[in-house]
């Protein structure tokens, strides 16, 4: 079993209470949805060792328990002032044991994971609607710098998408894009376990970005960022991917810190900055978005009350938008309650999963408010775009 690499860590828990939190809605989205013991992550860990002492069988009972993790990193966070267990890793091997078992797994995410075998992507779309987003722009074949912008970008944020490159070109930077040749990056295989296909993914999609010509990779998706610059490592066995990869929060803070775009449109507006989980607890990016934020004349800055590391999820990880919708749509509803506190005008953020997730929050609790990307935000202060886009009554073409 895949969870046996994981054996010391999975004894290693002593079932303190930090990954749990003192309160339902205050630390795991996962208890905060199902409320079981069973659903936190040190339930996973006694789970996980009554499975390796042979006590437990994996079953279709469990999978809702392992499954319904939404990936978001909190319990690993806080588990650094206790045991040091990785628990994305084993929940992620518990996943993969699902699966090598031939256990059924929850339909919509075995089916996400077949959907990016045979079409390219998550939605199925063909390669027309993929490209949609990048109509009026001129890439550079071969400049080097591949913008990547991933599945919910290129599908459901179109408007956003193309707003984020024509501000990166307008800051000087020379993109290629891969066009009919881009799918997706391959998250949905290690999120649902299904690796059958993932190593020679890998290597097929690095064989094609070398021989592009890529040097670097730009991407808006935490999760494509991470995919290429942690995941396939591990799956080709390589110490560092030989392509450079940054996602656009740090190559935002570049543009605002090296002055590549004048900032001259006042945005008077009180905005606040929610924290995606996968560029937050997983890879330590607070700083840059909020540099980005602080940047923008006319701005008024206001912090949720989880901030961080300590952010509570969008509702949108580890797969359970698509497997399990109903609890995804509850977590964004409390993440929505911290925005309210606030009194801001605007939420931001920047990963095309978090908008699509809190602006359906929004939606939910019958709140006319934006959520945007920070580059929208640049874009209008930089004077690219207008204003409008800003307004809660603005609705996006796409």
């Amino acid at each position: 079993m895949r969870i046996e690499e994981y054996k010391d860590m999975i004894y290693a828990c002593g079932r303190c209470e930090f990954c749990r939190g003192f309160d339902y809605n205050d630390r795991c989205p996962e208890v905060f949805t199902q409320y079981w013991e069973s659903s936190t992550a040190r339930g996973r860990m006694a789970i996980a060792r009554a499975i390796l002492e042979g006590k437990l069988e994996y079953s279709e009972d469990l999978a809702e328990r392992v499954f319904g993790c939404f990936m978001c990193g909190r319990c690993r966070e806080e588990c650094k002032k206790a045991a040091q267990i990785d628990v994305i890793e084993v929940t992620k091997a518990m996943r993969q044991d699902f699966i090598d078992q031939g256990i059924k797994i929850p339909e919509a995410g075995a089916h996400m994971a077949d959907t990016v075998t045979s079409s390219g992507n998550i939605f199925a779309d063909p390669t027309k609607v993929h490209n949609k987003w990048s109509e009026g722009l001129e890439f550079k074949k071969g400049s080097g710098t591949l913008f990547f912008p991933g599945c919910l970008a290129s599908h459901r944020f179109k408007e956003k998408t193309n707003i984020l490159v024509q501000l990166l070109q307008a800051a000087g930077y020379e993109l290629d894009f891969l066009g009919e040749d881009q799918t997706c990056c391959g998250t949905p295989y290690w999120i649902t376990g299904k690796m059958e296909h993932s190593k020679k993914y890998a290597e097929a999609y690095l064989k094609k970005l070398q021989d592009r010509g890529v040097k670097e990779i730009i991407t808006p998706c935490p999760s494509c960022f991470r995919a290429f610059d942690e995941e396939y490592p591990k799956l080709l066995g390589i110490e560092k991917l030989p392509i450079k990869v940054r996602h656009t929060s740090e190559v935002l803070e570049e543009i605002v810190k090296e002055e590549k775009l004048k900032l001259k449109q006042s945005v008077k507006k009180k905005i606040t900055y929610h924290d995606p989980c996968e560029i937050g607890r997983y890879r330590d990016i607070y700083e840059p978005p909020r540099k980005v934020i602080e940047s923008i004349p006319g701005v008024e800055f206001i912090e949720m009350s989880r901030n961080r590391e300590h952010a509570f999820c969008c509702g949108g990880g580890g797969g359970c938008k698509i497997m399990f919708p109903d609890h995804s749509q509850k977590v964004s509803d409390e993440r929505i309650r911290d925005f309210v506190k606030t009194d801001a005008e605007l939420m931001a953020t920047i990963c095309p999963a978090c908008e699509m997730n809190l602006t359906h929050g929004m939606y939910e609790a019958d709140l006319e408010v934006r959520v945007l990307d920070l580059a929208e935000l640049l874009a209008v202060s930089a004077g690219i775009i207008s204003p409008e886009i800003l307004e809660p009554d603005y609705f996006p073409e796409d």
